[in-house]
């Protein structure tokens, strides 16, 4: 059964005791609001990753992704080399103590990057193929060093979280997410209403939540 905002609607105005009733236009913002922090920072956040791909072409850096919706990047892979592709900030910083100190990288308690990778020895500007890449604008991915052959490029990335707008609208969070977006929203319902201690305990109960944790 899918999720949607007249149902969170209905669940926050029980749960206010039917301060606000569950056609107040404001809760649909709220809902909004709350939804779009589950999908960005919670354990539902991999719904909104999603993967595309190009095909790189000789001499050519600069590159226009098809998604409008990318919020960040995640990963770039090199499928053609079977290698990663790191932000090319990682050529100009120093590596850390840890990284130098790491005999097994990978193993539990090395430095990982985002998408949990194991670092691997930082790949020369003038090794002739791409080893890094930057993110410029909505669209624009630029590889470095410029591809001196045809590859086939990976990009995992972050979605912008499309705006809820009506009652009627199917969240992405499944129904089994229903409490933690409802314990958001009572939050911030309780805070406009204030009843601080009200607020205050379904704000940890939505932090909890969104970790994961049991609150049986």
């Amino acid at each position: 059964m899918s999720l949607t905002v007249s149902g969170i609607q209905n669940d926050v105005s029980i749960d206010v005791r039917q301060v606000l009733a569950a056609t107040d236009s404001k809760l649909i913002g709220w809902v909004d609001r709350i939804h779009k922090s589950c999908l960005h920072s919670s354990i539902y956040s991999y719904l909104n990753v999603a993967t595309t791909s190009f095909n790189s072409s000789v001499g050519v850096g600069s590159y226009t992704l098809t998604p409008t919706n990318i919020r960040r990047i995640l990963g770039v892979f090199d499928f053609t080399r079977s290698r990663i592709l790191f932000p090319i900030e990682r050529a100009t910083t120093p590596v850390s103590q840890v990284e130098k100190q790491e005999t097994n990288p990978g193993q539990m308690g090395s430095a990982q990057i985002e998408f949990g990778m194991p670092l691997v020895s930082p790949i020369s500007l003038q090794a002739g193929q791409p080893g890094y890449f930057r993110h410029i604008g909505a669209q624009q991915l630029n590889l470095y060093p410029t591809p001196q052959q045809a590859l086939q490029i990976n990009v995992s990335y972050e979605q912008q979280v499309v705006t809820l707008v009506n009652p009627t609208d199917v969240l992405v969070i499944p129904e089994d997410g229903r409490d933690m977006v409802v314990a958001g929203v009572n939050y911030l319902a309780n805070a406009f209403l204030k009843r601080q201690e009200e607020a205050q305990m379904w704000a940890q109960v939505f932090t909890a939540l969104q970790k994961g944790e049991s609150l049986v």
